[in-house]
């Protein structure tokens, strides 16, 4: 009897497997399809950018999107992530998730924000000043779309989550687009139109999350405030270090190099950054399966599933764009930024590897340890504090570049030492 229902099972679960192989496939597809909208949306944005603003408001304008990023994911604690993973847990609850991590975010948001005004003359320069200051208007909005989006993942409606990262992508382009079509090549407006077109995105977000979390049943809980947060301060240390590892070296350069240097690498890393968001689709993908996953040893078999496929996708785009970034980043940009073909071929290779970190980093939070990735995270930002600034002083862009190569290779290596030592992952049911 029992090697008669053993079989039965067995071939109901091979009969599965196909399914759960296009299951896997569609979720992958649908979000490179999303990545690779985005990835569009930022290249147009870019190259418009560049183009009508030149070398010198190209770097202001990466000034002020930099230091907004940074004060987004300072004001985090690692909220973000949280919601994603109490998103695949709280089946029965998601609209208290979606109520108390919004009034969290958007109230340390405003607050963060505050506090940066009174020293934005002394940030970005007193002409910059106020198109930046209008710049960090964009904060909370960021943070709305951010949390509602990672709920969504976490519950696996990959459709609703990525259409809200579509419109947030978009949101660039589009304001972009209008500002080269009105003629406006002034800062000032530019940052008008963005602040703009991002506040429509949301409203439009804020539609599609209701399909999935009806606005009615928004609550604000302590328990889930607990438990959002606890989960957060575990992830918060790693998100910090993978900021700094990912936005320092733009950071630093808008303080001490001309902004010319910094619109320069602000192109570079546009280029590269076409790499990452092929990596990022595997990571969005691996993030809900693993952490709805019915037992450990599943939760690590869709790791081990999705390598392959990075290997097989990332590394022969990464060749082909290097070899290819001297012209086609003249093509694309202007002969202006010619020069940024190094830095780009330098942060390609950085992207393969800081991609990789990301499906691992995904795969150890979703599995319920949000605190691992930080251990791999602090080793490289180590690399990146004790390096960058004499890298910059020495050898410019091309040595910030070869900054966060190191940075992320060290990362990479704990990391895998991490996940290869780590013999008992928990998934959702085991992590309580």
């Amino acid at each position: 009897m029992t090697t008669a229902a053993n079989a039965i099972e067995y071939k109901v679960s091979r009969a599965q497997v196909p399914e759960e192989v296009r299951a896997r496939n569609w979720d992958v597809a649908q979000t490179v399809f999303a990545n690779a909208a985005m990835m569009g949306f930022t290249a147009v944005g870019g190259v418009l950018a560049a183009r009508l603003l030149g070398p010198s408001g190209r770097g202001q304008l990466a000034a002020a999107v930099a230091w907004a990023a940074l004060a987004v994911a300072l004001g985090d604690l690692g909220l973000s992530q949280a919601c994603a993973y109490y998103g695949a847990r709280e089946h029965a609850r998601p609209g208290a998730v979606a109520g108390t991590s919004l009034a969290l975010g958007v109230g340390i948001a405003v607050l963060l924000t505050l506090c940066i005004l009174p020293h934005r003359s002394r940030l970005f320069g007193g002409a910059f000043a106020g198109p930046a200051a209008l710049y960090l208007a964009t904060v909370p909005l960021s943070v709305i779309s951010t949390y509602l989006g990672a709920i969504l993942q976490g519950m696996n409606r990959l459709a609703a989550f990525n259409a809200i990262r579509i419109l947030q992508g978009s949101s660039y382009a589009v304001a972009l687009t209008l500002a080269s079509l009105r003629g406006w090549n002034h800062i000032g407006a530019v940052v008008r139109a963005m602040v703009v077109c991002q506040a429509a995105a949301l409203v439009v977000s804020l539609l599609i999350a209701s399909r999935s979390l009806p606005l009615g049943q928004w609550r604000v809980r302590k328990t889930t405030a607990r438990n959002l947060l606890s989960y957060g301060s575990r992830s918060y240390i790693g998100n910090l270090c993978w900021l700094t590892n990912g936005r320092l070296d733009q950071a630093l350069l808008s303080l001490f190099a001309p902004m010319r240097e910094l619109g320069l690498y602000a192109v570079a890393v546009s280029y590269s950054s076409i790499l990452f968001g092929l990596s990022g689709a595997l990571a969005s993908v691996v993030f809900p399966r693993v952490a709805l996953a019915s037992s450990a040893e599943h939760g690590r078999r869709e790791l081990r599933r999705i390598l392959p496929v990075f290997c097989a996708m990332v590394l022969p785009l990464a060749v082909v764009m290097a070899r290819a970034a001297p012209w086609a980043m003249t093509a694309v940009f202007g002969t202006a930024y010619r020069t940024g073909a190094l830095p780009a071929r330098i942060l390609l290779l950085g992207g393969a590897v800081l991609g990789l970190n990301y499906v691992i980093s995904n795969a150890l939070r979703a599995s319920g340890r949000p605190g691992a990735p930080a251990f791999g995270e602090g080793a490289g930002v180590a690399v990146t504090v004790s390096l960058l600034p004499f890298a910059l002083m020495h050898w410019g862009i091309t040595g910030a570049a070869v900054v966060s190569v190191l940075s992320y290779s060290v990362t990479s290596t704990v990391l895998g030492f991490i996940w290869k030592r780590d013999k008992s992952m928990a998934t959702v049911g085991e992590a309580t």
